[in-house]
């Protein structure tokens, strides 16, 4: 099988239709998409499960209104309301018996408020396989594609996860593995066929033995429900404890990112800044001081000059005028004494002449030019040295006063931005006391839930042995009731045909197991990061104990394997198993990086993804499949696309390229180039 494109419309956070194009080829099997959290690559890997399998795609006991409320819920958000219609359409061409055949299959919602509709359309190389009616559909997909072995090959994180959990648990595992193997419909048939024989038994009318089978049927249904009810709290608790132990985390680099090593200098800093707010504030006030005083005249020199000048020059001409004054009225009274004139022995009629003459000579001697109005004579002696003393601060003292005051004013101000900073690192006390209150509650109640799941162990074991016991019992009751009653044909056919499954049973699982073990080994051991160490895996056939063996014979067994090597186990584990399937389908990953260490991400890079299928869909975001590792990959990938989640629009696009572009590529290479 290979699938060829898929159309997704009003789907998650796809709006409108969306056609992807997911076509590969032998020596290019990958199609990669690349999405950040909550970009929608879950949605297109579980819309192919919906797409195939409708309800079935949730599990074989899912009741129909969760499938309705899950289907609902997948109902694309527009602004104006939600859509109330979806649909998901599948191509793939699929080979059988040397032919191929091109299928189309596309599932459709319509939401009725009461209840979901669905619609499901399958073609056959353009055409409606005559050989099936519609209702045969749905039957015909689980034939092509079964759910129980597409398990195998459509998985994300969460259940490499889960199966890796499982691997810790001898009996967690022991179940995922039959499960895993097929081996658990045989398991159903059986129990089945219990039923059927206790049914055929009641039939016969023997009364006090069906009613001592029906009290015991009924102590092993409540003890087995018991048992799973602890089961489900152990994984809740499981969950829990994984959740708590991130939460852990987060809130420790929360505290980190608050800035705890500040806090202690947090009132040193408060101290500083006040003192730099005062220097401030004082600095801003001198510089205002020089603003309203000197400083307009500092912007206009060559006035200022002019100013003075004008004002030197006319002060100079008011003193002559003043000193012309002086001597013209001096002179006035001499020539008016008649002593003078008369020590002379001048004549009398000569004394004006004489004298009127000399006061012309000196008034044309110190005659002054008029010119325009004075600029001088508007100014006190005062106010022109204020002038004076003004105009000289102004161009000499106040250009330096003020590049001093502002290389102060700035160098304060870059302090009290880096205080203010410190201040911003520093958390109050109110601030980073939560933090540790919940830190502290938090590693609480981490604590009590490994008290809790080691009580839940005991409790079970001890629930699983009474389980045993009790089935036990229904078992002797019911060899009794054989032995005693004649019971109908079909009963002991039926017990036949069990007797017969528990053989059929015993030699698949042994002829699986087999298989299993050598592929296990060789898949193992090509994504271990410990590959040159470990030699081969063996798997016990009766109680399905796995150990793997190494160069030098020790052996360890699978329950001792570190968290990052059971994710490789189950990865390795899935591939194994999907290869003794013998069903050519691809492989489709969601999330599959998210906690493993360097060396095995290397490993799923270089050995799995390459190698796993004749087609790989992978979903991963740009921390699992980083840039060193895309490049790794590239040879591989036939189509490329990166999800982009629009929170504006509220709705996901997807566009051609991963998340570098060979523009992104050639100026890394660039950069390492000119480093």
């Amino acid at each position: 099988m290979r699938i060829n494109k898929l159309i997704i419309t009003d789907f998650g956070p796809y709006r409108g239709r969306n056609e992807i194009e997911l076509s590969s080829t032998e020596d290019s099997p990958i199609v990669l998409f690349g999405g950040k959290n909550g970009a929608g690559k879950t949605t297109l890997f579980e819309a192919i499960g919906f797409c195939l399998h409708g309800k079935s795609s949730l599990g074989r006991r899912t009741a129909r209104k969760d499938y309705e409320q899950a289907i609902r819920s997948k109902l694309h958000e527009y602004p104006d309301g939600k859509a109330d219609t979806a649909a998901v359409r599948l191509e793939f061409e699929y080979s059988h018996m040397g032919e191929v055949d091109h299928y189309s299959v596309e599932r459709s919602w319509r939401d009725r408020g009461k209840s979901i509709v669905e619609d499901l359309k399958v073609r056959r190389n353009g055409e409606i396989p005559s050989e099936l009616n519609e209702d045969q559909w749905q039957d015909f997909l689980k034939e092509l594609v079964p759910p129980g072995v597409s398990q195998l090959f459509f998985f994300d994180g969460e259940k490499i996860q889960e199966l890796a959990s499982a691997v810790e648990s001898d009996a967690d595992f022991e179940d995922s593995m039959y499960s895993l193997l097929g081996l658990d419909l045989i398991e159903r048939l059986d129990t089945d066929l219990s039923i059927y024989i206790s049914q055929k038994l009641e039939e016969s009318g023997v009364e006090g033995i069906n009613d001592e089978i029906q009290e015991l049927q009924d102590q092993r249904d409540e003890i087995e429900q018991e048992f799973e009810d602890l089961k489900q709290e152990r994984a809740e608790k499981e969950q829990r404890l994984a959740e708590l132990e991130d939460e852990i985390d987060s809130k420790e680099s929360k505290i980190a990112q608050e800035g705890g090593s500040y806090a202690d200098k947090r009132e040193e800093l408060k101290e500083r800044r006040a003192e730099l707010n005062a220097s401030i504030e004082q600095l801003e006030d001198q510089i205002r001081d020089l603003a309203e005083g000197a400083y307009p005249f500092t912007l206009a020199p060559d006035l200022c000059e002019s100013v003075v000048d004008r004002l030197k020059t006319e002060t100079e001409r008011q003193n002559r005028a003043t000193a012309r004054n002086e001597l013209t009225d001096e002179l006035d009274d001499v020539l008016g004494d008649e002593d003078v004139w008369e020590e002379m022995d001048m004549p009398e009629d000569q004394v004006g002449q004489l004298s009127d003459r000399i006061q012309d000579k000196l008034k044309s001697r110190l005659e002054i030019e008029d010119e325009e109005p004075e600029l001088a004579h508007q100014f006190s002696e005062a106010q022109r040295q204020e002038i004076y003393s003004l105009t000289d601060r102004a161009l000499n003292d106040v250009p330096d006063q003020l590049a001093d005051l502002t290389e102060s004013l700035e160098d304060k101000t870059r302090e009290l931005q880096e205080v203010e900073s410190g201040l911003n690192k520093a958390p109050d006390q109110e601030v980073i006391s939560p933090l540790i209150d919940d830190l502290n509650e938090l590693t609480e109640e981490k604590g009590a839930i490994k008290s809790r799941l080691e009580e839940l162990e005991e409790e079970i074991s001890t629930a699983q042995t009474r389980l045993e016991r009790k089935e036990n019992e229904v078992e002797n009751k019911l060899e009794q009731k054989s032995r005693v009653e004649d019971v109908s044909e079909r009963a002991d056919l039926a017990s036949d045909v069990r007797n017969t499954v528990k053989d059929f049973r015993e030699e698949l699982a042994k002829k699986k197991l087999r298989k299993l073990e050598s592929k296990l080994s060789e898949r193992y051991i090509t994504l271990s990061n410990k590959g040159e160490f470990y030699d081969k895996i063996e798997i016990d056939e009766e109680n399905l104990d796995i150990t793997i063996k190494t160069i030098h014979g020790n052996s360890k067994p699978h329950t001792e394997l570190s968290a990052g090597e059971r994710q490789i186990f189950a990865t390795s584990l899935l591939w194994a198993l999907a290869e003794i399937s013998d069903r050519p389908l691809p492989f489709i990953v969601d999330t599959p990086l998210g906690r493993l260490d360097n060396d095995h991400r290397d490993n799923l890079i270089t050995h799995f993804f390459p190698e796993a299928a004749h087609q790989v869909i992978i979903f991963s975001t740009d921390t699992e499949i980083d840039d060193h590792q895309y490049q790794k990959l590239e040879g591989y990938i036939s189509q490329a696309y990166r999800l982009e989640y629009d929170e504006e629009e509220g709705k996901t696009v997807p566009s051609e390229g991963y998340f570098w572009t060979e523009d992104d590529e050639d100026q890394r290479l660039l950069g390492e180039i000119t480093s």
